[in-house]
C-alpha cells in the first residue's frame, strides 16, 4: 500500500511539474528594424564578383601575395583554429551526457595472516600456522539517467551554438587578418611615395639655395633670404626620418602578420601597381547581416542563451535513471576452502526537488536575464555594424570628392610651374618664382598621396564593414 502511494505521489507531482514549467520557450525578438538599404550607398551596380577575397580587386599581384601568405601562417589564426577545436571538444563531452556510462572494476589481493588462538593445538591444526591469502573481484558497473524533458538535448544545442560562435570568432579573425596586411601595405606604399616628393623638394630647394647664395654675392639678396631658404629645407628634411621609420613598423607589422620574424620584413615595391578599386555598391543591409562574423556570433550566442534557459527550467521536473551493477569474486584462505560468488544489482531512482530555498527559481531567473542580455548585444551589434557600413560609404565618398579636387589642382599647379620655367627660360621671368611654383606643385601633390591614402584606409574599412574577407 505504501509503495503504491509513493508512486501516486510520484506521478502526481510529475504532472503538476510539467503542467506549471514545461512551455515554448522562444527569444525576445530584436528591437532593431534592418533598412532595405544603405542610405550612403553608391546607387547602381552590383555587388563585387569575389567580396570574400576583395583584396585581389586591387590588381596588385605583390599584395595579393602577402595576405595569402598571412592567411596561411598567421599566429593569431593558428590560435582561433585551436578554439574550434576546443569548442568541438566541448559538444563531444554535452554529447556523451545522453548516453549510459559503463565502467568495469577489477581488483586482486594475496598476503599472509599470523594467527594468534592457544584455544588450538598446532598439532591439531598445523596449516593455520602461516596461511596465505588470495582473491580477485570483477565487475560491470552501467548508470544511465534518460532524458525525458530534454534538458540534456538543450545543454547540448547550447553547448554547439557557443561552438558556432567560436567558429565565427575564427572567421572575424581571418577578416582583420587580411585588412591588417591590405592597410599596412598601402600605408607603406604611400610613405615611400612622400619620401620620395621630400626629396624632390629637397632637390627643388637645393637649386633655390645656391640661387639665393648668388643673388646675395651680387649684392641683390640679403643674409636673411638664404637663411630662410636653408631652414626651409632642413625643416623639410627633418620630416623625412620619421616617415621612414613609419614604412619600416609597416613592414614589419607584415611580417609579423605572416608568421616571420620582424627581421624578414618584406620590400615594398616602387612604385607598386595596385589601383584603388570603386565602392561596392548593390549591396544590401541584410545580406552584410548574414556576412558579418560578429553578428553572426552574437546570434548564435543568444542562441545558447536560450537553450541554457529552457535546460534550466528542466530543473524543476523529476529526474530518472537506472543503475546496474554485475560482479564476480573469490576469496581463498590457504588451509580453508575458497568462497566465490557472483551478483548482480539493479536499481531506479528518481529525483524530484520540492524545496531548494528558491535555488532553481533563481537560476531561472538569472538564464532568463542572460538571454535578455544576449539579445540587447545583438541588438546593440547590429547597429553597430549598420553605423559602420553607412560612415564607410560616406567617408570612401568624401575622400573620393577630395581625390577629385586635390588632382585638379595638381594638374593646374604643375602647368603653372611648367610656365613660369618656361618664362624663365625665354628671359621673361624670374628663377625664384619658378622654383617657388615648383615646390607648390610637389606639396599639391603631396597632399593628393595623403588624401589617397586615406581613401585607400576608407576602402579596406568599407570592405570590413560589410564582411568581406570571409569564407
Amino acid at each position: 500500500m505504501s509503495r503504491c502511494l509513493w508512486l501516486a505521489t510520484l506521478a502526481l507531482g510529475v504532472g503538476l511539474a510539467g503542467g506549471c514549467t514545461r512551455k515554448d520557450s522562444a527569444a525576445p525578438p530584436s528591437r532593431v528594424v534592418v533598412p532595405a538599404r544603405f542610405a550612403e550607398a553608391p546607387a547602381g551596380g552590383g555587388a563585387p564578383a569575389d567580396l570574400a577575397r576583395w583584396w585581389t580587386q586591387w590588381r596588385d599581384p605583390v599584395l595579393d601575395r602577402l595576405v595569402e601568405g598571412a592567411l596561411a601562417a598567421n599566429l593569431d589564426l593558428a590560435v582561433a583554429r585551436e578554439h574550434v577545436r576546443q569548442a568541438g571538444a566541448y559538444v563531444a563531452v554535452a554529447r556523451s551526457a545522453l548516453y549510459p556510462t559503463v565502467e568495469a572494476t577489477g581488483n586482486i589481493a594475496g598476503g599472509g595472516l599470523g594467527w594468534s588462538n592457544p584455544a588450538v593445538p598446532a598439532v591439531l591444526a598445523p596449516n593455520l600456522g602461516d596461511p596465505a591469502t588470495d582473491g580477485h573481484l570483477a565487475g560491470l558497473a552501467a548508470a544511465w539517467e534518460p532524458d525525458l524533458f530534454g534538458g540534456r538535448h538543450a545543454d547540448l544545442r547550447a553547448v554547439r551554438a557557443v561552438a558556432q560562435s567560436v567558429e565565427e570568432q575564427l572567421h572575424g579573425t581571418r577578416m582583420l587578418v587580411a585588412a591588417d596586411v591590405v592597410e599596412s601595405y598601402v600605408g607603406a606604399v604611400d610613405d615611400r611615395r612622400r619620401v620620395a616628393l621630400i626629396d624632390r623638394s629637397a632637390t627643388v630647394l637645393d637649386r633655390m639655395e645656391t640661387y639665393a647664395a648668388a643673388r646675395m654675392a651680387a649684392g641683390q639678396a640679403t643674409r636673411a633670404d638664404l637663411d630662410a631658404v636653408r631652414a626651409r629645407r632642413r625643416a623639410l628634411l627633418a620630416t623625412r626620418p620619421m616617415l621612414v621609420a613609419d614604412m619600416d613598423t609597416r613592414r614589419r607589422r607584415i611580417a609579423v602578420l605572416s608568421g616571420l620574424p620582424p627581421e624578414q620584413a618584406p620590400a615594398i615595391p616602387e612604385p607598386a601597381a595596385f589601383v584603388i578599386p570603386p565602392a561596392p555598391a548593390g549591396i544590401v543591409p541584410v545580406a552584410v547581416m548574414e556576412r558579418r562574423p560578429d553578428i553572426l556570433a552574437r546570434r548564435d550566442l543568444v542562441a545558447a542563451a536560450l537553450e541554457r534557459l529552457r535546460s534550466a527550467r528542466t530543473d524543476l521536473l523529476p529526474r530518472f535513471g537506472l543503475e546496474f551493477f554485475g560482479g564476480n569474486g573469490r576469496l581463498r584462505f590457504d588451509g580453508l576452502p575458497g568462497l566465490s560468488g557472483s551478483g548482480g544489482l539493479m536499481a531506479l531512482t528518481a529525483y524530484l526537488p520540492i524545496f531548494t530555498a528558491g535555488r532553481i527559481q533563481a537560476q531561472i531567473q538569472g538564464a532568463d536575464a542572460r538571454l535578455d542580455e544576449a539579445v540587447t548585444l545583438y541588438d546593440q551589434a547590429l547597429l553597430t555594424a549598420l553605423s559602420e557600413v553607412e560612415t564607410a560609404y560616406e567617408s570612401r565618398a568624401a575622400l573620393d570628392g577630395q581625390g577629385q579636387g586635390l588632382a585638379a589642382a595638381l594638374a593646374t599647379a604643375q602647368r603653372e610651374a611648367r610656365d613660369r620655367m618656361g618664362l624663365f627660360d625665354g628671359g621673361q621671368g624670374v628663377l625664384l618664382d619658378a622654383l617657388q611654383a615648383r615646390l607648390n606643385a610637389i606639396a599639391v601633390e603631396d597632399a593628393l598621396v595623403r588624401s589617397e591614402d586615406g581613401r585607400a584606409l576608407a576602402t579596406v574599412r568599407l570592405a570590413m564593414a560589410l564582411g568581406g574577407g570571409v569564407p
